[in-house]
């Protein structure tokens, strides 16, 4: 816990809460073919590349890992930028609006964010033809609605307890949770995939395709055991004073608390990726080199740092992974375990449906 202690309740503090904000974006259009081949490379470099990422951990792991070895291979220097990453895609924004500058040259961010500057033609076309590992990646790093980005690290939210307060049994199903000795014990969290994806999994409907209807009426049958919904930040202090016993989090912020475990429930617990993009209107050079920044966060070198320091499961199946994750079913790495533990949905279904499926979610879990 103390590895990761050193600012990284700072960096996870409701981070993922714009899911339930955001707008949902529209289809995607038509967009340029990638390249078969690498780019020529410019004749010029930019004095620097500004990248937009979390502060504590992610700050330091990145600079230590894909911005060290980014100058070394380039001599281009790296400065970070920790603004908020809704704050920073507005501005973003307002430059592509303009037809200026934006102020920062690639953004780490969440997935669903970076899809939703694809969509709004805040990022440019990244081409894969500069990923030397492209070979070495799993089937989180490129999914299929990714054009302008690429995911770096994955995380999964499965269930949180603290074994002094409540036993859960090593093999259960998300429908344990609708126990009764559980009342007003139980933290959600306040945005709809961690809760809504498993449960219709276990309901047999698929998120693409059917009606979740039945699967808010069945969250709403919980609501007795709902102790406390929010973000990670209110999980930590709730559980921390004994307020609620057990929840839905990020496995890592389960970390920043000592003694907690956590278990995979049977039908798998949902995983989400953070990404990386290139803002859209940069120069031609600074464009290049933020393409090549970004495959370096895709080395197995660079992939092995970034999973030991900020405890999110590599993309890239060659890199080294941390011991702490080995044989844990709540940091699965290859494709089989994704299969076998992960829920993953499509970011395009998700944001499709954002909005209603929202509004639904906040009302089953209101008392």
């Amino acid at each position: 816990m103390d590895r990761l202690a050193d600012g990284l309740a700072f960096g996870r503090l409701a981070r993922r809460n714009c899911l339930a904000a955001m707008v949902a974006v529209a289809a995607l259009g038509g967009l340029p073919a990638l390249a078969s081949e690498r780019p020529e490379e410019p004749a010029t470099k930019p004095e620097r590349l500004v990248v937009r990422t979390w502060g504590g951990p992610w700050r330091t792991t990145y600079a230590d890992s894909v911005a060290a070895s980014f100058t070394a291979r380039t001599g281009i220097p790296v400065e970070f930028d920790v603004t908020d990453f809704n704050e920073v895609q507005v501005k973003i924004a307002q430059s592509v609006s303009a037809g200026t500058r934006p102020p920062v040259d690639v953004v780490l961010t969440i997935e669903s964010m970076a899809y939703a500057a694809q969509v709004q033609g805040l990022s440019a076309p990244f081409d894969t033809a500069f990923i030397a590992a492209k070979d070495e990646l799993g089937p989180l790093a490129l999914p299929a609605e990714a054009k302008n980005y690429v995911n770096v690290s994955a995380y999964s939210q499965p269930v949180i307890y603290d074994p002094k307060q409540v036993t859960l049994p090593d093999t259960m199903s998300w429908n344990e949770l609708f126990d009764p000795k559980y009342e007003g014990k139980l933290f959600v969290t306040n945005t709809f995939p961690s809760l809504l994806f498993p449960l219709a999994k276990s309901m047999g409907l698929d998120p693409a395709k059917d009606d979740l209807t039945p699967v808010f009426d069945r969250i709403a049958g919980l609501r007795a055991n709902i102790g406390a919904a929010g973000d990670e930040e209110e999980f930590i202090a709730g559980i921390g004073a004994g307020e609620v016993s057990l929840g839905i989090t990020l496995v890592g912020t389960a970390m920043e608390v000592e003694g907690l475990k956590w278990v995979v429930p049977t039908e798998g617990a949902v995983v989400s990726t953070e990404s990386l993009y290139v803002a859209a209107g940069l120069p031609a050079d600074a464009n290049y080199w933020a393409q090549v920044f970004v495959a370096e966060a895709l080395t197995a070198e660079n992939q092995g740092r970034i999973a030991a320091g900020i405890a999110e499961t590599p993309v890239n199946l060659k890199a080294p992974v941390p011991d702490f994750m080995k044989g844990d079913p709540a940091f699965p790495v290859t494709p089989d375990e994704i299969a076998r533990y992960g829920i993953v949905v499509p970011v395009e279904v998700e944001a499709r449906n954002r909005d209603r499926w929202q509004a639904a979610y906040s009302a089953a879990i209101q008392p």
